[in-house]
């Protein structure tokens, strides 16, 4: 699939390999060739309601997933004790940051929000450089394929996952399976305002199976198919959830992702 985008990129040819150098405000926005997207991509957004510049990543957010559509899996992380709220802190406020995203925050060091991770490759990466990022990141080959799918229960306040697993090659890593939910109004600090309405879009919700995932042992193809449930929570509106699925490990970060809506 290849597809024509105007994009923020670097100066020069040789700034198309390196995600997040510095370029000048006059020569961010040029013309690139079409780029063959051979993947899915996953941007894991670090953010927090009392961060003031995390709309402008969001922004960012919506712009790439305007160019790339589904190829990009966006999911916003609320962490840090400073700008995040926790859910459940306060009895009148509705706060979005779940105990993992400190962990995963932790993990990478993402402290001064916003920020962001690839693929968890190539280290933290600020939003304006996530266009450039992307669109390596999209090239890159990979060796698992991922179909995913996900069915309330009737009945029951479950959400059923079925992930199926295509690896042309040998695989060895982690799936992660989670929850996240969009249109979701709670106040953000967002400049030097605070919005009551601000409307917040693939908010990470939960872990499905840990919170490093589970370990998969994949031979080259021999498809595997795995099913998973959780329950959903009373805060949780069905209907505004979806399940986010990638296989990575750390040598090489995120091979493959897959989103899906929970129908």
């Amino acid at each position: 699939m290849k597809k024509s985008i105007l994009y923020t990129a670097f100066l020069g040819f040789a700034a198309l390999f390196t995600a997040c150098d510095e370029v000048s405000e006059g020569e961010r926005y040029i013309s690139l060739p079409q780029v063959e997207t051979k993947r899915n991509v996953l941007l894991e957004d670090f953010t927090g309601q009392f961060c003031s510049n995390c709309p402008t990543a969001h922004a960012t957010i919506n712009s790439l997933k305007a160019q790339y559509g589904s190829s990009l899996i966006a999911v916003s992380v609320h962490a840090t004790d400073v700008f995040g709220i926790m859910e459940g802190q306060y009895p009148t406020i509705v706060g979005l940051m779940q105990p993992e995203g400190n962990i995963y925050a932790a993990k990478w060091g993402a402290s001064d929000l916003p920020t962001g991770i690839i693929n968890r490759s190539g280290g933290l990466c600020n939003y304006d450089k996530w266009g450039t990022a992307v669109r390596e990141a999209l090239a890159r080959d990979t060796k698992v394929a991922i179909e995913l799918s996900a069915d309330t229960v009737p009945g029951k306040d479950s959400i059923a996952i079925a992930v199926e697993l295509n690896p042309s090659a040998v695989v060895y890593g982690k799936l992660q399976l989670w929850i996240t939910e969009s249109n979701i109004t709670a106040l953000q600090q967002n400049g030097p305002n605070l919005d009551v309405n601000y409307v917040h879009n693939h908010v990470f919700r939960a872990c499905v199976n840990g919170t490093w995932g589970e370990d998969v042992a994949l031979q080259e193809n021999v498809h595997q198919t795995l099913e998973r449930g959780i329950r959903v929570k009373s805060n949780w509106v069905k209907e505004n959830l979806s399940v986010v699925a990638f296989v990575y490990n750390d040598a090489e970060g995120v091979m493959q992702a897959a989103e899906c809506e929970v129908k």
